[in-house]
This record gives C-alpha cells, structure tokens and sequence, in this order.
C-alpha cells in the first residue's frame, strides 16, 4: 500500500531531473520487484540485479559481485542500496568494471533515516563520503543533489515514526487517511526548505543524488 512519505517524492523529482544521464543498456542494482522508477527514463534494456528473487528481478546477485561482463553497460542506477551492502568499496568497484567507459552511475543515499531492513542496514552517508568512496574507485563527479533540509528531514522523521509506531501498511483505511495527512505536512515542509536558504538549514540532509562518470 502507497502511503506518502517526503523523501520517495524528493527522489522521483530528482530523478527525473537527471534522468538523461540513463540510457542505452541500464543496470538498475537494489532496485527490488516494484523498480519503481523505471518510467522515468529512456533505454534500450534494462536490468534489474537484487539479491533476492521476486517478480522483475533479472539477475539474483550480491552487488559485491555482479555476474556481468567488464564494461557491458552504459548506465547505471542504484536507489537506497548502498546503506544495505557490508561492503561498499566492493560494489562501487563492481559498477565500475561493468560501466563501458564514460558510462554514467546514478545514485541516491541516505544521510538520515530509521532503521529498515534489518539486520541488513549498515550505513549512512554525507555528500563527502560518497564522493571520496566513488573517486577513489575510479569516477568522477558530474553532478549532485542534496535530498531536503531541516524541515524535510524533520518531516520524513516524524512521517516514519508514525507509519512505523501504528503499523500503517498493515492497516490500509487507517494508512489511506493518514497518507493525506502525511502529504499535506510533507509538502509544507518542502515548501519551507525551499525559501530557507541559510547556512543551518543545508546542514541537514534526508540524503543525496550524485551523478557519476567512469573515467577509469
């Protein structure tokens, strides 16, 4: 069941902003049964590679070591996944040796966010270490977003205490009205983000959308 949450309409719009950089022969690592943005963009093939089986699954495989040939793809598209690996050097290594050179990696991460699929959430990530983590792995930095500010991370916060504290995807009428509730808040939260320009707000970050080259 849908139930409105800031941060999954932040991503949508940022994705379809870049969406361009996805093309040709696409990878969609972490992308889960749903691959829910895969109408955003244009491409010849695409690929969905997760670790567990399900319905639009193509290739069931860790993303430490993807059963793909050495520059085989021309764009890549990881969303929410890299917080869910144990080991990230060993995947954004993998999305190099896959990528064709100059091929694209489009990613989003989190900085802020609850405990999710446990026990398998390990990690967060400032815009810093996502950039020192794709550089020293062989790709460059094209372009980046960060995902909100102060109200929006504050806003997703409280929307996920309360889907998770009354179990709201279990109960869909009550999920249903509160998801209106939810995204009356949410998109008042992102309304002041956006005219809040100050130096404290940026500080705060639900997360970040990076696009990165190969360049070796």
């Amino acid at each position: 069941m849908y139930i409105y949450q800031v941060e999954r309409t932040l991503i949508y719009k940022q994705l379809v902003h870049i969406a361009h950089y996805i093309r040709g022969h696409v990878l969609d690592i972490g992308g889960g049964e749903k691959t829910r943005y895969k109408n955003i963009f244009s491409f010849d093939s695409f690929t969905c590679l997760d670790i567990y089986e399900g319905e639009g699954i193509d290739i069931v495989a860790s993303a430490d070591d993807m059963p793909l040939a050495n520059d085989s793809k021309d764009s890549i598209l990881s969303t929410q996944m890299l917080e869910h690996v144990k080991f990230p050097e060993k995947c954004v290594r993998e999305m190099n040796r896959v990528l064709k050179p100059g091929g694209y990696a489009v990613i989003t991460a989190p900085q802020w966010n609850e405990l999710h699929a446990e026990p398998s959430d390990f990690w967060r990530y400032t815009k810093y270490g996502l950039i020192e983590l794709f550089e020293r792995n062989g790709f460059t930095v094209v372009e980046y977003y960060q995902r909100g500010g102060f109200f929006s991370q504050a806003a997703q916060m409280t929307i996920r205490y309360f889907i998770d504290r009354f179990k709201l995807h279990q109960r869909p009428f009550l999920g249903r009205c509160m998801s209106l509730v939810f995204q009356t808040f949410g998109t008042f939260a992102i309304f002041l983000d956006r005219y809040d320009k100050s130096v404290a707000n940026r500080k705060h970050a639900i997360g970040w959308c990076f696009v990165f080259k190969k360049t070796s």
